[in-house]
């Protein structure tokens, strides 16, 4: 089977799990042409699993959660691996990046992705599947996290912070 066919099949799968955890999302399709290199980084992600996702997580206060990335403040990205059902693999991957336990309560969209190779427009696309969700922080993991107001045992060198507004640009379009 090819990366394609495999990758289209994963997202099927994976489409089919969140409709037994959540009902009523929308699911936007769409595709990006990119370099060779990023082609190919993208098909072996898909070997190892298929699904981004974003988490908008609040605490008690209704403060997001935002980490650096690249020199910008975004909510967190978790990647399930392939063994893991989608919930539990972004749970288990955000606690991991941002040390907040927390629950996923809804998910505002899903974005089929499919990625081309830019050089060779030939080439099968492969397909990875884009969650953002939203989910609420376990109040006992959230004191570590600076806040708003500067509150919090860490400091945001941690690169990891809450904030009293989600910035626009810190959940990605597609």
């Amino acid at each position: 089977m090819s990366v394609t066919e495999a990758s289209r099949d994963r997202v099927e799968d994976r489409l089919v799990a969140l409709r037994e955890d959540y009902s009523g999302f929308p699911i936007n399709q769409t595709t990006v042409a990119v370099s060779r290199d990023a082609y190919e980084r993208a098909s072996e992600r898909c070997r190892r699993g298929i699904v981004d996702a974003y988490v908008q997580l609040y605490n008690d206060a209704e403060d997001v959660l935002l980490v650096e990335h690249d020199g910008e403040w975004v909510v967190p990205r978790g990647k399930p691996r392939a063994s893991e059902r989608v919930v539990a693999g972004t749970e288990r991957a955000i606690r991991d990046r941002t040390g907040v336990d927390c629950s996923l309560t809804g998910l505002e969209r899903v974005t089929i992705l499919g990625v081309r190779d830019e050089e060779d427009p030939e080439r099968p696309p492969v397909y990875r599947l884009v969650a953002v969700f939203e989910a609420e922080a376990d109040a006992e993991s959230t004191a570590s996290v600076p806040g708003p107001n500067g509150d919090g045992g860490a400091s945001a060198d941690d690169g990891v912070r809450w904030e009293a507004t989600l910035p626009d640009s810190a959940v990605p379009s597609h």
